[in-house]
């Protein structure tokens, strides 16, 4: 008995990992943030300031739109590597064409398109090559990072004007980015868990060989998600142009590591075949408040690669524990 209930309080953890943490995290900030008496900080807690969780809200918009995107990759047992390549080449082509004078909805809408062929492209390259999508994403990550450079001829695109301003416009306290992303996050949590689609991806995640003995077209869901995921970075992409003004072709450098950790720690199985829109949403959440606490206290970007690193460890540790019950 004391065994049973011992795994059972373990899958129970790993199943809401994401949520434990972050509240374990939240109460870290609440010991370790440095307080004052400044009126609107809740608890007297700089990191629970109105201007601080304001500025979460703000960043979460970028990184969590790229975990999502990444969640349907991961979901069916693969793994996307460009994330970042890709946001950097597609936020150069919208600071290129609002340069240019294109609307901001002419820009979206090329940005959105573009986003979801590299992501279809991705997945075709998978599907017809068979080799592993760690491998094709490498190669895409790679060659979208070079063709970055070669857009700009090795440049910062600047002088946009404020086409996508009305993105960092806050409603009700939270940046129009911050509402997009919840709008997305609700999107896809329905596409997920409520459509044949969304079924069939956590079939060919969770045995690719017995769903298609079950007439699930393999093929066509894992392509599906590969477009999806693109369709999330190009929102990525859209929101991290409105933030920056600017069109960098280094821009997402080992974001998609942000992405992939947000994943895992929001309970998504690297193996594929379990997690969700709403797990990432939390894990994102974790990723970036972790990042904030990081800030304050003043400890070095680097070390914190590092601890995203050892949470990815731990988390996916954890995922196994509670997998072999």
């Amino acid at each position: 008995m004391r065994a049973t209930k011992q795994w059972s309080w373990l899958t129970i953890a790993q199943r809401y990992q994401g949520l434990v943490g972050l509240l374990l995290l939240l109460a870290v900030a609440l010991v370790l943030a440095p307080h004052n008496s400044a009126p609107g900080n809740l608890f007297g807690s700089v990191f629970f300031s109105s201007a601080n969780l304001r500025n979460v809200l703000g960043q979460l918009a970028v990184p969590g739109a790229l975990a999502i995107g990444a969640t349907f990759v991961i979901l069916t047992g693969g793994i996307d590597l460009s994330a970042g390549s890709a946001l950097g080449l597609l936020n150069c082509i919208a600071a290129s064409w609002l340069l240019h004078g294109a609307s901001a909805s002419a820009t979206a809408a090329y940005v959105l398109t573009i986003g979801t062929a590299i992501g279809a492209l991705l997945g075709l390259l998978v599907n017809v090559t068979k080799l592993q999508p760690f491998v094709v994403t490498l190669a895409g990550m790679v060659s979208l990072r070079g063709a970055a450079f070669v857009y700009t001829n090795n440049a910062n695109i600047s002088g946009l004007g404020h086409n996508f301003d009305f993105l960092e416009a806050p409603t009700l306290g939270i940046p129009a980015a911050g509402w997009i992303l919840l709008l997305l996050v609700l999107a896809c949590s329905i596409l997920l868990r409520a459509t044949v689609f969304g079924r069939r991806v956590y079939a060919v995640g969770g045995n690719p060989l017995a769903a298609e003995y079950s007439g699930v077209p393999v093929n066509r869901v894992r392509l599906g998600a590969y477009a999806l995921n693109g369709l999330c970075i190009a929102i990525a992409a859209i929101l991290f142009t409105a933030r920056n003004s600017n069109g960098e072709p280094s821009a997402g450098l080992g974001y998609e590591l942000d992405a992939i950790t947000a994943a895992v720690v929001g309970g998504a199985s690297l193996m594929g075949g379990y997690g969700s829109a709403g797990g990432t949403f939390i894990g994102a959440l974790f990723i970036v408040c972790l990042n904030v606490l990081l800030i304050l206290q003043g400890v070095s970007y680097y070390v914190g690669q590092g601890w995203k690193g050892v949470i990815i460890l731990v988390a996916v540790y954890l995922q196994n524990l509670g997998r072999r019950n």
